[in-house]
């Protein structure tokens, strides 16, 4: 069996996919389950034996990955710099505290999924749920990540600005 021909191409997208990959901290089992493959099919993209679908850059891009980046090599502008003005000088805990300002109090589970949306959306950190499946906590956490996300859209789109 022979090795199949590799482009040059090939092999530096499969390197700046596992670079993103490292850069939102997961492993290639963790980031592969999360775009919907394997780890094997992982591997083989980041080897440049396979090229991802747009199905998989999607779900890579809504990990907080620069799909540009591994198709072209060209780094997008960075996330503070399209909120320039907006919230860019903002840490996600402040955002939160804006928007939760103004009559709309809710549990500290429920601020923490906001706050950790937010930190993962403008600076990469990885989102991890330290409350237990089932508990009120955790319910409320991920309705704070459901705002969280929806609070990047107004932010991205520019309908929401900074007291």
């Amino acid at each position: 069996m022979t090795t199949p021909d590799r482009s040059p191409q090939q092999l530096a997208l499969g390197a700046r996919l596992a670079e993103e990959r490292n850069r939102v901290g997961l492993s290639q089992t963790e980031f592969g389950a999360a775009c919907g493959i394997g780890k094997t099919a992982q591997y083989l993209y980041e080897r440049g034996q396979r090229s991802p679908d747009t199905d998989y850059l999607g779900a890579a891009e809504a990990l907080g990955v620069d799909v540009p980046y591994i198709l072209t090599g060209a780094r997008q502008v960075s996330v503070r710099a399209v909120l320039s003005g907006l919230a860019a000088n903002l840490s996600p805990e402040v955002i939160a505290d804006k928007v939760l300002a103004v009559g709309d109090k809710r549990s500290a589970a429920y601020r923490r999924g906001l706050v950790d949306v937010l930190a993962f959306r403008l600076d990469g950190k990885r989102i991890h749920c330290p409350y237990q499946a089932g508990t009120a906590e955790f319910d409320a956490y991920f309705a704070g990540n459901e705002r969280g996300h929806f609070q990047w859209r107004l932010m991205v789109d520019g309908a929401w600005k900074p007291n």
